[in-house]
């Protein structure tokens, strides 16, 4: 079993955004009504915009959170994708998370995606911030949003 993945391996799940993406990220997807951010870490998304947030450091965590919210905009744990995944679906209509594109594609997650009776509306490119683990990933912010039919929309956010 050589070609096996390292099971071991421990993800560094503290991974901030970058202010200036953060920015970007909100005026690209333009979240309206009760927007929550479930990972705040140092506030980039939060600083920017009027929402909610949780911090598990700071003793809000997110999995306590049952407040119905109309978005859910975050950079979640890179290792914990499914669990943020699947509380976001119980507490949002609309979620957008920031991590490497291919964190999406799992079986088990495109189930829990369909079962939920969301869809992927849009998945946003841009290249790998220098604050980021540089990884040969393809980094971006999807955007789910239940009840959509139709196309998925794929952009590309420019660095201005």
């Amino acid at each position: 079993m050589k070609s096996q993945a390292n099971r071991d391996y421990k993800s560094n799940d503290i991974v901030m955004t970058p202010e200036w993406l953060a920015k970007a990220l909100i005026n690209h997807f333009k979240p309206t009504g009760k927007i929550l951010e479930p990972c705040k870490g140092n506030g980039a998304f939060s600083n920017n915009m009027i929402c909610d947030w949780c911090e598990i450091t700071e003793g809000k965590d997110f999995f306590e959170y049952n407040t119905k919210v109309d978005w859910i905009i975050t950079n979640p744990p890179w290792s914990k994708i499914r669990s943020f995944l699947q509380h976001s679906m119980k507490v949002s209509d609309n979620i957008c998370f920031l991590f490497t594109i291919n964190h999406l594609w799992t079986k088990a997650r495109l189930r829990d995606i369909k079962q939920s009776g969301f869809n992927i509306k849009e998945i946003c490119l841009f290249d790998t911030p220098k604050e980021f683990p540089q990884m040969g990933f393809q980094i971006g912010m999807v955007y789910l949003k239940r009840e959509n039919q139709g196309m998925i929309k794929l952009t590309e956010l420019i660095k201005e």
